[in-house]
Parts: C-alpha cells; sequence; structure tokens
C-alpha cells in the first residue's frame, strides 16, 4: 500500500507539472520529414523541434493554447491544442514569396566582429540615412491620428470569469476574448479613444495638434494608477540612440553604439513588391542589461525601416512589469520616406512575480496614421496657434460620430466594459490596486481616506502618533479638491488637525486658488524650500522609527492661502500669503527663545509672510484637467525660484525679512553608464531672524532614505542664514553588476552618492539667540558620500534600495547638548516606481 500512495503522488505530481504533453510529426506537401521545424506554444517560453524523422515531443505546464510550427520559407502553421489532443499530422507549405536570396546566420555563440557580420553593414547604412529619411525630408505634412488604449486584467481562467458573471457565463464567455498568449482569457476595464489631425512645419519646426473626438469608458477613468499606466508608452523613438522609459535608458537597436550592447543576426531577405528587405535579429549580449530583443525588415538601397518588432527581455526586472512590447510600421514612399503607419504597445504588469499563471494588467496603445499630405503648406500663422484641452468634455462626440469611426473589435470591447465595470469582483480588484498605488482607501461617498503610510508615526514629544487622513475624489478632473487629517499623541495626549481647500478658478489661463488651517506639530529642521504646500508634511513626524532622541519639534498654527497661475505648460508663477505662530512642542528639552529689539526674551514666534515665486519644469509630462495635476515618470529638469517677504505688525507678524531661495535639479541620462540625478539649492536670508526663520541644513533622523536630506545629521545641527547645497547621485541601472559572473543572477543595481553642504550664520543672529540650540553652521563643506543597491526584492517586485553612507567630521561648538551623529550608516529606500 506505501509503494502504491507514494506512485500515486508521483503520478499526481507529474500530471500538474505537466498539464498538456503533445506529440506530432512535421511533413513537407510530398509527405517528407522536416527536421529542424520550430515549434513552440505561441507567446510562451515553451518550445522545441522536429528531430531527423520530423517527429516532435512537447510538455508543458498549460493546458491549452496555440502551437506555432514555422521553417524559413514555408507557411508557418498555427493550431489550436489542449489536453484533448493526442497526435499531430501537420503539413507545411511552401511560403507564397519567392526567396531571391536567403542568408541564414545563425546567434554565434562566440561574438563575430562588426566587419565579419553581414548585418553590420545594413546598420551602417540605417546609421548614415536616419537622420535623413522619414518625414524630415519634406517642408511640411499632415495626417490623421487614431490613438486607442486599453486596460484590461488577464491571465482570466474560467472560475474566475464564472464568478464575475454568474448566470451570465454561458452568453459572457462568447463574447470574452482569449489573452494574448491564446489560452486563459482577458477582460477590457477601460477603454480610451482619440481622434487628432497633426500638421508640421519642418521649414520653422512647428508641429500643431488638433484633437477631433474622444471618448471614454470603464473604470480607469476614476483610477490614478490606471492613468499613470496608460501614460506609460510615450513615444518611443526608436531611430535615437537611447530609448527612455520608466525613467530608464534603454539602448536603442538601431543605436550608433548597438554592437556594443547587441548580437546582430541577418535572418534572411525576401522580395516583397518589387523590393528587396532585409530581416535583421537582435538579442542583448548580457541578460539584465537595459535593451530589447526582436527583429526588423529594412529596405535595401534606401535603407529605411518597413517594420521592426521589439520587446523588453524577460531577465530585465522593472516594477510590476511582466513584459513590454512594442511594433513600428512604415510605409515607405518615393524609396527614401518612411511614414509611420501603425504603432503598438503592449504592457503586462504583475504585482509579486513573473510567473503566467498569475493574474496581471494588460495595458494596450495602438496609434494608426493616414490620410498622408506632403508639401501642400498651409499659411504660416496656422501651425503657430495652439489648441489645448482645457475642460474635460472639450472633446466628446455624440453616437452618430463614433459609428463610423469605431472599429467592429472596439465596439465589443465597449460593450464588454459596460458588462463588467459594476461587477463586484472587478470593482474590488481595481480598488485594491489604486489602494496600492495611491494608498487612498475609497468609498462610496466621494471620499478617500490616506495616505496609510502616514498613519502610525513615533517621536519623543507626541509618543506613538495615529492619524488619519481623507480627500474628496470622485474624478480625476475635479475642479475642487478638499483635503485634511486628524492625529493623536498618546504621549502628549493632544489632538492636531488640518485641512486644505484648491479650487481650479478657470481652466483658460489655468488659474488655481487654495486655502488652508493647521495646528499640529511639525519638524522645521526637514526641508528648505516649499512653495505650494500650505499644509505642514515633514517626514520628521511621519516616521515610525528615528535614531536617537528627537524634542526638536514645534507647535504651528498656521493659515495659508496660494495662488496659483499657469503662464504656459510647466510654467507656473505664483503667490502665497500666511500667518503662523510658531513656538517650541517641549519647551523642557527645546527652546526657541530669542531677543526681541527691546533686549526681552521671547518664545513665540509670529511669521506673517509672502512667497513669490518661479516654477519651470520643461519637458515633464503631465495629465489630467482638474485642479489636481497627475505627472509622468519621464525624464524633465526642475528649476524654482522663491522670494519670501515676512512682515513685522501686520497681523501682529514679529519679524521683518527677506530671504531669497533657488533649487535646480537636473537628471541626465547617460546611454548604458546609467542616470545622473544631480540638484543644487541655495538661499541668503536679509534681516535678523531666531531659529525659527533661519535655513536648517536639512537633517534625518529617520531610517529611510529621504531625498535631498543628510542622513548623518541631527536636526538643528547646521543652522545658516546663507547655504549652499548639494546632492548627486548616479544609478547604473546594472553597467557594473551585471558584468560580474554569479552576482548578476542577483538583478542588483549598484549607485553612488554624494551630499555636501555649505553655509555661514551672521553674528546679529547669533546675537538675538536664548535658545539651547548653539548655532553651528558648515564654514567648512560637510559632506556625506555612500554607495548602494537597489532593485532589491523578489520576483518582480524589487523597489528596496540600501545604501551604506559616511560622513565628514565637524565637530559641535563648545557647550552644545547635541552629539556627533555616527561616521557610518545604513539605510533603506522604498521606491514602488509606478
Amino acid at each position: 500500500m506505501k509503494k502504491i500512495l507514494i506512485l500515486t503522488l508521483l503520478l499526481i505530481a507529474s500530471s500538474l507539472q505537466a498539464q498538456l504533453t503533445l506529440k506530432g510529426k512535421v511533413v513537407d506537401e510530398f509527405n517528407n520529414p522536416m527536421p529542424y521545424v520550430n515549434v513552440f506554444m505561441k507567446n510562451t517560453t515553451y518550445g522545441t523541434t522536429t528531430d531527423d524523422n520530423g517527429k516532435f515531443f512537447l510538455k508543458t505546464k498549460k493546458y491549452r493554447g496555440t502551437l506555432e510550427i514555422s521553417f524559413i520559407g514555408f507557411q508557418t502553421q498555427t493550431l489550436k491544442v489542449s489536453q484533448k489532443t493526442k497526435f499531430l499530422n501537420v503539413v507545411l507549405k511552401e511560403g507564397t514569396n519567392q526567396l531571391e536570396e536567403v542568408i541564414i546566420v545563425n546567434k554565434p555563440k562566440k561574438r563575430l566582429k562588426k566587419k565579419e557580420n553581414p548585418a553590420y553593414r545594413i546598420l551602417k547604412e540605417i546609421w548614415k540615412r536616419k537622420r535623413k529619411n522619414g518625414l524630415d525630408l519634406v517642408d511640411y505634412y499632415q495626417y490623421k491620428k487614431h490613438t486607442s488604449i486599453e486596460i484590461g486584467l488577464n491571465n482570466l481562467d474560467t472560475l474566475f470569469l464564472k464568478k464575475i458573471f454568474k448566470k451570465e457565463y454561458k452568453e459572457a464567455i462568447t463574447q470574452v476574448k482569449y489573452d494574448s498568449d491564446g489560452i486563459n482569457y482577458y477582460v477590457p476595464i477601460f477603454l480610451n479613444e482619440e481622434v487628432s489631425k497633426v500638421y508640421g512645419d519642418n521649414i520653422n519646426g512647428n508641429i500643431r495638434k488638433d484633437v477631433e473626438a474622444e471618448k471614454k469608458e470603464g473604470l480607469g477613468a476614476q483610477g490614478f494608477v490606471f492613468d499613470r499606466m496608460s501614460n506609460t508608452f510615450q513615444n518611443i523613438d526608436v531611430f535615437k540612440n537611447n530609448i527612455t522609459l520608466l525613467r530608464k535608458s534603454f539602448v536603442s537597436p538601431l543605436s550608433t553604439d548597438g554592437f556594443a550592447t547587441y548580437d546582430y543576426v541577418l535572418y534572411d531577405s525576401i522580395v516583397d513588391n518589387k523590393k528587396k528587405l532585409y530581416n535583421v535579429y537582435f538579442f542583448p549580449i548580457r541578460d539584465g542589461d537595459l535593451a530589447f530583443q526582436g527583429n526588423f525588415w529594412v529596405a535595401d538601397k534606401t535603407f529605411s525601416i518597413k517594420k521592426l518588432k521589439m520587446k523588453v527581455h524577460k531577465s530585465i526586472n522593472l516594477n510590476f512589469v511582466r513584459g513590454l512590447s512594442f511594433e513600428k510600421e512604415f510605409e515607405v514612399r518615393n524609396d527614401s520616406i518612411y511614414l509611420p503607419t501603425k504603432n503598438a504597445y503592449e504592457g503586462d504588469f504583475t504585482l509579486v512575480d513573473k510567473n503566467e499563471s498569475n493574474k496581471g494588467l494588460t495595458i494596450k496603445k495602438t496609434i494608426t496614421f493616414e490620410d498622408y499630405v506632403l508639401d501642400k503648406p498651409l499659411a504660416k500663422n496656422f501651425y503657430t496657434q495652439e489648441i489645448t484641452k482645457i475642460r474635460p468634455d472639450q472633446y466628446e462626440k455624440d453616437d452618430t460620430y463614433w459609428k463610423t469611426t469605431i472599429s467592429d473589435e472596439n465596439k465589443s470591447t465597449y460593450q464588454l466594459i459596460n458588462e463588467v465595470k459594476e461587477k463586484k469582483q472587478i470593482k474590488n480588484i481595481t480598488g485594491l490596486i489604486n489602494t496600492v498605488a495611491s494608498g487612498y482607501i475609497n468609498t462610496k461617498m466621494g471620499v478617500q481616506f490616506g495616505p496609510l503610510w502616514t498613519t502610525f508615526a513615533s517621536n519623543q514629544v507626541e509618543g506613538f502618533r495615529a492619524k488619519i487622513g481623507f480627500r474628496t475624489f470622485k474624478t480625476k478632473d475635479d475642479r475642487f479638491r478638499l483635503s485634511g487629517h486628524l492625529a493623536y499623541g498618546f504621549k502628549d495626549k493632544k489632538i492636531k488637525y488640518g485641512a486644505e481647500g484648491r479650487y481650479l478658478l478657470s481652466y483658460k489661463p489655468r488659474i488655481a486658488v487654495g486655502a488652508a488651517y493647521q495646528k499640529d506639530i511639525e519638524q522645521l529642521g526637514s526641508t528648505l524650500l516649499n512653495t505650494t504646500q500650505l499644509l505642514g508634511g515633514s517626514f520628521g513626524t511621519t516616521a515610525l522609527f528615528n535614531r536617537g532622541d528627537n524634542f526638536y519639534l514645534s507647535n504651528v498654527e498656521k493659515v495659508a492661502t496660494n495662488f496659483d497661475y499657469q503662464v504656459k505648460m510647466n510654467f507656473h508663477i505664483g503667490l502665497n500669503f500666511s500667518h503662523a505662530k510658531i513656538k517650541s512642542a517641549s519647551k523642557e528639552n527645546f527652546s526657541m527663545d530669542y531677543l526681541d529689539n527691546n533686549g526681552i526674551i521671547q518664545s513665540e514666534i509670529t511669521d506673517v509672510a509672502s512667497d513669490l515665486y518661479i516654477s519651470y519644469t520643461p519637458g515633464r509630462f503631465v495629465y489630467g484637467l482638474g485642479v489636481e495635476r497627475r505627472f509622468g515618470r519621464n525624464i524633465f529638469p526642475t528649476l524654482v525660484l522663491n522670494y519670501r517677504r515676512g512682515y513685522k505688525g501686520l497681523f501682529n507678524g514679529t519679524h521683518d525679512y527677506d530671504k531669497l531661495q533657488f533649487k535646480y535639479n537636473q537628471p541626465i541620462l547617460l546611454s548604458k553608464f546609467g542616470i545622473f540625478d544631480a540638484t543644487f539649492e541655495a538661499g541668503k536670508t536679509f534681516g535678523n531672524v531666531p531659529i525659527g526663520l533661519l535655513s536648517v541644513v536639512p537633517a534625518n533622523q529617520s531610517f529611510s532614505l529621504v531625498k535631498d536630506t543628510f542622513a548623518l545629521l541631527n536636526y538643528y545641527d547646521f543652522v545658516t542664514d546663507t547655504y549652499l547645497a548639494t546632492h548627486f547621485e548616479h544609478h547604473f541601472n546594472g553597467f557594473i553588476l551585471n558584468r560580474i559572473p554569479l552576482l548578476k543572477k542577483l538583478k542588483l543595481r549598484s549607485l553612488l552618492t554624494f551630499r555636501a553642504a555649505y553655509g555661514t550664520i551672521s553674528n546679529e543672529n547669533i546675537a538675538i539667540n536664548r535658545s539651547n540650540v548653539i548655532y553651528n553652521s558648515p564654514n567648512k563643506v560637510y559632506y556625506e558620500y555612500g554607495v548602494g543597491l537597489e532593485n532589491i526584492g523578489y520576483g518582480n517586485l524589487r523597489f528596496l534600495r540600501i545604501d551604506a553612507i559616511w560622513r565628514s567630521n565637524y565637530t559641535p561648538p563648545t557647550g552644545s547638548i547635541v552629539a556627533p551623529t555616527p561616521k557610518f550608516a545604513i539605510r533603506i529606500g522604498i521606491r514602488p516606481g509606478l
């Protein structure tokens, strides 16, 4: 019995391991066996080749799918297979395209030198022409553009569909589409279409886009994460040397430096419509490099790209990404001008890992181009007129318009979305995704609660701190938004609270106003520059775990207003006005005392001030039309200039002063070498002010990494009225570790950091100080440097980062109650990456 039981368990395990076993034979039209024929389960990693007798044997973990049988010079066969499939007899017919010339180059085990590789000659010709071919060859052009973005749940089985549709299952199963692998099912939950006309003037470098119509349906319209994901695919220009994708720089397969990243294989060439086309395959040299895998067809003589298909290599870990693929098609005119006809992007996102059995989210973005008109100029001022979307319903059209515009496939998609968007199971899944991404929990009342990660905190003044936040949210395009929080400290037994309202006063020009009130505790020594955030929200009071003691907190009661005017996209001018009462939150441990003009010691500051700021973020991708905008994860610089004026006497203000601050951030993509992120900050305070109004070099006493702060400083270690700070980070994106044997299997990525601060404090500001903080300024440059590892995690979820950080020496002033911090520390960072 024991042996029978073991045998039974082994049989069960074997059947679970291989749910589908396929056998068959491939022959030609004359019944001759065909060896070395490729037999693959479509869109999976399962495959084999036929033996010398044309026979094949294939085991997979799938229980149904589409089998693809292919061989050069023959027509590819695709067959639906399932567990009922026993034995396959496959006949391959010769291809309809006659091969004028066939060159077969297998991927060499040893890399070929450039001159030995026949693909190199083709790549050289592409490089010569890639800046000349295309629409740049004409002076004027126009075309019609149709963009479709679809989001759906993938890898669904029949059990899941039965839970969704219940009694309607039998009818629904006939409408539900197969997933891209042809095995499981796919249910769309969001679809957005846009029809537009594009006009270009190459002489003056102007492009005008007129949106004609827009249609949107499904759950994505309410979800921030779906908007972020649907905007993952921006314009992918394969003719540039580097392609920016998810804030990472991928080497293009058409890059002039491509041979340092890819192995190229000239697969074959065919004659199509009397034009000779070469088919070139490309593969990353090293698994894990930020590169693609795929192939492209290129025309002989003109060397214009006819078609290109590529995907992110499966060895690359991108948070939540199971797969990304891209397809581009071109029409070649006059043997020199290639015109885009179709761009198709598809992304597969999962939460934990890339296991094919896990459910996930599919994003499909398809762009078609048609009705090209070349070299027919319009009036010069036509191209410079800018038409922008300012209202959510601006381009809505009635059903009459869409009846002739929507494809039959999208018509059925809209119908299915309407059926599933109210299903409880679908709402639960999409709600969970939004909560994980944004930290807010949806309710039916139009109010969201969160963010969840600031719910609990701890500090020496409040002890354990609990906080609940909220915001109104009907759609992402709300013109009015109210947010706020309520907090309680279990040690000081005090309730804290705050509320902020924002309203979009005008769509065009875009003008937003806001007002806020708070009575809460703030860590004033954790940030240098803040322009639009009215409520205090520094990490110094939101961290649950901290090193050392921190009594350096302030009670702040503040009323603030904001006026923000958008001069043009990504260029804002704003004005803030605030009235704040500031005093120590722990007088027995932290004094903020100072001498007033009469020589009397004061312990409370009334700061009445205005801020005039300029914010410029060229190239930032912005979407959404509500009072709160959404931003894509693209690379762009940030420049902020702020002038602050304090008013003594106005509404009982205690100090006159002027403060000028400047901040500049510039990420720089360095191709395969990674991304370099540089930040510069500078500021100067004019006038005599106490500690609560000076510029404190931002410290970080939590165990997590916080941008633009110093991890090995305590709060108020350095107090200045004139400062300069720099923060440099270089992320190698696997360039180093991916070249080290064994270590590269961990898929880790290295980084370097360097931060420095210099500053001074005037004798006049030192003279009025009566706090227990003895002013110390970094008049000898203070710096921190470190090395780190990122992309730490499991499977598809790798958002952890660990830094080892060292600091320079500094000496606290005599009599200071602050002791030097450790010279070395380990810190952890979390970066989800959605």
